[in-house]
């Protein structure tokens, strides 16, 4: 069972872990989630189910998301962890997220989760959702289904005007398409590990809060928009050109092709 004293990665390994209990039993509610999403007259529709672990007592939600009739037959389902020891109820998410090491141009998958507060999940309903009536559970599954993209961007006093007090692990937001989240974030373990299955390295976020779209200035909105250009660039375009850069000094001067500038 997730204790609070667990690390990062012991609550990872004990979710996968899981996982295979859990998709079993999403499987075996399927075929009444499709009856039921047959009976929905308006799109899109959601159904959440709470999950206990029969070994491990850890808890669940099983979402279904259908996005029109079209999709009631095969609903996107979706797998959410769910704490609620010591820090009131914690919402958690797991799997992969793109590393790049310095100095590299490939990608590779490292472990990743990420802790979302009551807090967070509160003003998500003030915020997106306050004419909208709804279950704790659904407001999760609604939070997950809209949010899929999820931008990095660095903080500066343009977004967020007192981002430094909050510390070191405080520097970046994650851009969603319901507005911005403000995280603490790190990475736990031997960073020459990551893409190793017995590594131990880890990227961890906690979301403490979120700012809807309607909320931010034209000041912050521009910031924002700037920030996922540079983040664009310097994790995906630069090291592209520098790894390119590297190569063509090797060449004689005469094969050499001009390097983008940007």
């Amino acid at each position: 069972m997730i204790v609070p004293s667990m690390t990062n990665l012991e609550v990872y390994n004990e979710l996968v872990a899981d996982l295979p209990k859990v998709k079993i039993r999403a499987n075996k509610l399927m075929k009444n989630v499709v009856k039921e999403f047959r009976k929905v007259r308006k799109f899109p529709s959601w159904q959440c189910f709470e999950y206990t672990h029969q070994e491990s007592k850890n808890k669940y939600l099983i979402s279904f998301y259908a996005s029109s009739i079209m999709s009631a037959e095969t609903p996107v389902v979706d797998y959410i962890g769910v704490s609620t020891e010591n820090a009131g109820r914690v919402i958690i998410k797991w799997g992969t997220w793109l590393y790049r090491k310095d100095d590299s141009v490939e990608f590779i998958g490292a472990r990743a989760i990420s802790y979302y507060s009551s807090h967070f999940f509160s003003r998500y309903r003030e915020r997106v959702w306050s004419n909208v009536e709804m279950s704790a559970n659904e407001l999760v599954c609604r939070y997950f289904t809209r949010n899929k993209k999820v931008v990095p961007i660095e903080l500066n006093e343009d977004i967020q005007r007192r981002y430094k007090e909050y510390g070191e692990y405080a520097q970046y937001g994650m851009q969603v398409a319901d507005g911005i989240c403000f995280t603490d974030q790190g990475c736990e373990g031997d960073e020459a590990t990551v893409g190793d299955r017995n590594g131990n390295f880890i990227n961890a976020v906690w979301y403490y809060t979120i700012v809807s779209k309607d909320l931010l200035t034209e000041r912050q909105t521009d910031a924002i928009a700037d920030g996922e250009k540079e983040f664009i660039k310097s994790h995906f375009f630069e090291p592209f050109r520098q790894a390119l850069e590297r190569e063509m000094r090797k060449l004689p001067p005469q094969w050499r092709l001009p390097i983008i500038e940007q």
